[in-house]
């Protein structure tokens, strides 16, 4: 079962410390909200994704279905000096997982239970729900889902190989709200339209390969395979799908594809370019 993340944090400082050291703007937070931001370094490349949540009583709360609180913790306290910010990890006593159900929340907000939250919905395509246990079967149906639509995970698209332009995320970074580490590395890469790669879905035939693995046209090497998983019809049987981190030419041209180690690909679907908030 894939571990998770519910951090809280505590202090008059834990918001503003956010906004310093993520990528999305999070000052204008109110109680119930819900935001998803993105730690990097000083190169622009991923660490770290959460949504940050904020508590009726003022309480801030990192969540992610996806990887285990104490590296993100350890992350966060690196950046805590004088501020007045508290973190309590509670992933042991607090599963979070993508729900197979509508949580019946509006996109941006937070719904809570007895102090914590009971479910999280950023946006019209991504919810979170929380309880003592991840519900069985709960980590098959998300990496199908996930790979379907082209939702990045830790260890894999979520990965300092890549930076969030290149996985979908550009619009999970806000260049107008001041400094924040890897600002200017990610400004750069917009001024000088510099992202080479993006994101895509390929299908193979056999079982599903482990990643992350070469993909090549040739003698070129094109991309990495970064999420693989038997498809999800019992008609595909014999295949599987996965997400990739390609180069334009690899998506834009009519190219023969190649995992290496795992035999060709389909012909990729690229998911939608999104754009970085704030200045162009």
């Amino acid at each position: 079962m894939t571990p998770s993340t519910a951090l809280r944090l505590e202090g008059r400082d834990a918001l503003p410390m956010l906004q310093r050291i993520s990528t999305q703007f999070l000052s204008d937070l109110v109680p119930g909200g819900a935001r998803t931001t993105l730690f990097c370094d000083f190169r622009g490349r991923l660490l770290h994704r959460a949504v940050v949540a904020r508590a009726a009583d003022g309480g801030i709360w990192l969540l992610r279905d996806d990887a285990p609180g104490d590296a993100l913790a350890a992350f966060v306290d690196r950046h805590v000096f004088r501020e007045e910010v508290r973190i309590e990890d509670r992933s042991g006593a607090l599963a979070v997982w993508v729900p197979a159900h509508d949580v019946a929340l509006v996109a941006g907000t937070m719904r809570e239970r007895d102090g914590a939250p009971e479910a999280v919905r950023v946006d019209e395509a991504f919810s979170l729900a929380l309880g003592p246990a991840r519900p069985a079967g709960a980590a098959v149906a998300d990496a199908r889902a996930r790979i379907e639509a082209g939702r990045t995970a830790h260890g894999h698209e979520i990965a300092e190989e890549f930076t969030p332009y290149e996985v979908g995320l550009a619009h999970e970074v806000h260049l107008d709200k001041g400094c924040f580490t890897g600002q200017e590395a990610l400004q750069r890469l917009v001024t000088y339209r510099s992202v080479r790669r993006r994101l895509a879905r390929v299908e193979g035939r056999g079982g599903a390969p482990g990643t992350p693995l070469d993909i090549r046209s040739h003698d070129d090497k094109l991309g990495r395979l970064t999420s693989a998983t038997s498809a999800p019809s019992p008609e595909a049987a014999d295949r599987w799908i996965g997400l990739a981190v390609l180069r334009h030419e690899a998506i834009d041209e009519v190219r023969p594809l190649e995992v290496e180690g795992a035999g060709p690909v389909s012909q990729p679907h690229a998911f939608p370019i999104t754009q970085p908030l704030g200045r162009p």
